[in-house]
């Protein structure tokens, strides 16, 4: 079933009551929201498009967290996704996020940033499925394509210093496109001062956990390991984070 779409333009007057609601969720207000305003324009954000799987106080969007929501917007003709930092929310600012989403761009990972400030963050707009819909669904050459890609993007954060925070549930964090490319989503717990472990996350997430998903995913890998076998290539790998214990981690899973 189709969603509502509704398209709100940054106007005061008529639509000023639903742009308070969506800008400054929870708790609008009109001090806020001309504050809020006033950054979207410095974004060159054109338009709202409020539709999506998750309905919030008589609107849709496209996700909905305890610290942000995630709607639609256009920018510069393009539309785009919006993330919009909660009123209530524990983060006082998005700078530190989009600056790291902005550092894991330069590696190739992440949806592409464009523009953020202290409540938004504008980025590249990712549709597709969460990882573990996608290894239930996928075939077993697809898959295969899909974590090695993965796990090596994992890398780069690992050795550019940048730890996403998050990876322990990469289902939540883990968007696949219709073109088969995995995307890590939301860098709201990223940091550059601890020492990152995006590799060890996604691994054992993947294949150590005791969820189903990970005896779905050696099974359609067709691989078998011992566990205490990969905690070790795991230890050395984030030990030494070099290339030769990255392969050695590849080889567990038949990935090479």
């Amino acid at each position: 079933m189709a969603t509502r779409t509704t398209r709100l333009t940054l106007k005061t007057g008529i639509e000023e009551t639903l742009l308070s609601k969506v800008l400054c969720y929870p708790k609008p207000s009109q001090e806020e929201l001309y504050k809020r305003l006033k950054q979207l324009r410095a974004l060159d954000i054109e338009e709202l498009i409020l539709e999506g799987p998750h309905k919030i106080d008589g609107f849709n969007v496209i996700g909905k967290g305890c610290d942000s929501l995630v709607v639609k917007a256009l920018l510069k003709d393009r539309v785009i996704a919006l993330k919009i930092r909660r009123v209530d929310s524990h983060v006082k600012t998005l700078l530190p996020e989009g600056e790291n989403q902005k550092i894991a761009n330069g590696v190739n990972v992440g949806a592409k940033v464009y523009a953020f400030s202290e409540d938004f963050i504008a980025m590249e707009l990712i549709e597709g499925i969460h990882i573990d819909v996608f290894i239930r669904q996928a075939s077993q050459e697809l898959i295969a394509v899909v974590i090695r890609d993965l796990l090596e993007q994992c890398r780069r954060l690992d050795l550019i210093g940048l730890d996403h925070g998050e990876l322990s549930r990469a289902h939540k964090h883990i968007i696949v496109t219709t073109q088969a490319k995995p995307v890590i989503i939301d860098f709201s717990s990223s940091s550059k001062q601890r020492r990152p472990s995006n590799v060890s996350s996604v691994f054992s997430f993947l294949f150590l956990s005791k969820i189903e998903l990970s005896h779905v995913l050696c099974q359609k890998l067709n691989v078998s390991f011992a566990r205490d076998v990969a905690i070790k290539a795991l230890r050395e790998y984030k030990r030494t984070l070099s290339e030769e214990s990255f392969k050695r981690i590849l080889e567990l899973v038949a990935l090479k």
